[in-house]
Formats: C-alpha cells, sequence, structure tokens
C-alpha cells in the first residue's frame, strides 16, 4: 500500500503548502502529534495545519456552540413556501426516490425533508474549510484553547466555560473531531484529492445531506453510477440518506414514535426530527 500513499501524495502535494506569510496557529499544535501517530507524514500535518485557510475559529466555535438550540429555529422549514419547494422537488426527483425506496424501503417524503432542513435541497451545503473547523473542535479540551474561546464567547454564559459539564462536553467533541478529521483525510486519500479541498458547514459537515467525514464513508452511495459519491448531487444524496436511515432500522409501516428513533439518530435534537416529521407529512 505504501505505493498507493506516495501517488497519492504526489497528487495532492501542491495543495497541501501553506500559503506564503501563514502560519501554524499555535492553539492546533497538539493535533501535528496526533496526526502523525494516526500514520500521516510530519510534513503533510504541518502543511495542513499551516495552510492561510486553517486557523483556531473562535468566533464561530463560540456562535457553534454558546446559543442553545430552540423549537423556534424549525419553523421556518414548515412555511408553506417551504414545503411548496420540498414538493417540488420531490417531483423533480420522483424516479431517484423512488428507485431509494425500492432498495432499503425509506419513504421518499422523510429523505426530502431531511435534505430540506439540512440544506434547503442543496442551496447552502456550507463555505468553511472543512479542515479548519473539524481541527478547531479537536482541541477544545485544551485549556489555551479554551482561555483564546474565553475571549469571544458571550459574556452571560462565560461562567459555563468552567464548569465540569462544560469540561466533558468540551472533551467528547474534541475527541469526536479528531476522528472526523482523520476520517476527512482518509476520504480525501481515497479520491487522490487534498484534505483541504472541502467545503461544509461550521460544524465540518458535507453536502446536500450534511453527513460528517466519517458517515459519508460509511454510508455514502453512488446513485447515478458515475463511480463517486458526490453529496452535492440529488442522485448520490437521495441515496446516501436513505442508506443511513435503512442502516439505523427504517422499515416501512413504522409508528411515528420507530420513525422518531431512527431519524433521531441522524440528528440528536428532538425539535429537529419532529420537524422532519411534520414536514415529511406536508410533503406526502
Amino acid at each position: 500500500m505504501a505505493w498507493l500513499l506516495g501517488i497519492w501524495l504526489a497528487l495532492v502535494a501542491p495543495a497541501w503548502g501553506a500559503s506564503p506569510g501563514a502560519g501554524l496557529d499555535p492553539l492546533l499544535a497538539p493535533l501535528k502529534a496526533y496526526l502523525v501517530s494516526q500514520g500521516l507524514g510530519s510534513a503533510q500535518a504541518q502543511a495542513m495545519l499551516a495552510h492561510h485557510e486553517v486557523r483556531f475559529e473562535d468566533k464561530l466555535l463560540a456562535r457553534l456552540l454558546a446559543r442553545p438550540e430552540r423549537p423556534l429555529d424549525y419553523h421556518q422549514f414548515l412555511r408553506p413556501e417551504t414545503v411548496a419547494r420540498a414538493r417540488h422537488f420531490a417531483r423533480q426527483q420522483v424516479r431517484l426516490l423512488e428507485a431509494a425506496q425500492r432498495r432499503g424501503g425509506v419513504a421518499p417524503e422523510v429523505v426530502v425533508a431531511i435534505l430540506t432542513i439540512e440544506s434547503g435541497l442543496g442551496t447552502y451545503t456550507g463555505r468553511w474549510c472543512t479542515v479548519g473547523v473539524l481541527a478547531s473542535q479537536a482541541v477544545l479540551d485544551s485549556q489555551p484553547a479554551r482561555r483564546r474561546l474565553a475571549q469571544v464567547w458571550p459574556k452571560k454564559q462565560r461562567a459555563y466555560l468552567n464548569t465540569p459539564q462544560c469540561d466533558e462536553r468540551f472533551r467528547k467533541r474534541a475527541a469526536w473531531a479528531r476522528g472526523e478529521l482523520w476520517g476527512l483525510i482518509q476520504l480525501a486519500k481515497e479520491r487522490g484529492v487534498s484534505p483541504l479541498s472541502f467545503k461544509g458547514s461550521p460544524a465540518g459537515a458535507l453536502g446536500m445531506p450534511q453527513f460528517m467525514p466519517t458517515s459519508l464513508q460509511r454510508w455514502g452511495v453512488d446513485g447515478d453510477g458515475d463511480g463517486r459519491v458526490d453529496l452535492n448531487q440529488s442522485a448520490d444524496a437521495i441515496h446516501s440518506v436513505a442508506a443511513y436511515l435503512a442502516a439505523h432500522g427504517w422499515r416501512p409501516g413504522m409508528s411515528r414514535q420507530e420513525q422518531y428513533e431512527v431519524v433521531h439518530t441522524y440528528n440528536h435534537s428532538q425539535p429537529y426530527v419532529n420537524t422532519v416529521l411534520d414536514l415529511a407529512a406536508r410533503i406526502r
């Protein structure tokens, strides 16, 4: 396998290099040792983390992590105009949706509802450097990162940063993000591209269904048969969401509570799951 790694590095080497004037953010320095321990070359780890798009995204993390989720945030997806767009998409993609349903038994309207909520059916998949946002989350368990984050955290909530609950939450998120960052690097290797070429959400999610890199690796489906999985394409996105739900227990004829439990694995949010099911009922 060493020769394959050599070919991949040759293909992506120009894109790994840091831009002139760029430097490794000291807060991200601990990640280099982690990536090298996983098997990435020291030079590649250094170049990737020192790229001008990769920095500790303190303000972005504060917006992402400080604001509690509210049911009100999802009301927009049940507006008549949103339902109408979702129905139109379902009509346009009826053959793909029916093929995905035959393959895994997942109701087409649920797939469309998820794609609507996740990315507006592909209209906003994210512009953030995925390496950067995952790297930022991957060091949340370090004290220097916590101190930097405190500078931009909402003042009224700043005491939370010194609680055991925050310690546990950030520890788990950092471990999760390190796994996703390594998954992204493996994904890039499989595709023969630079990890820096991926753009997505502030959390690191990709494409129309907003899959994390490890989910894309595990449940991504080439729905149009072109030999690659591109979650920005409707065919691949539809089949991938259906494959994920089928793998997590979806089957025809389930009760709403059973449907809830499956969709909850996609996003561990009660308002999110209820909105998916409510929107699906309106699309049907």
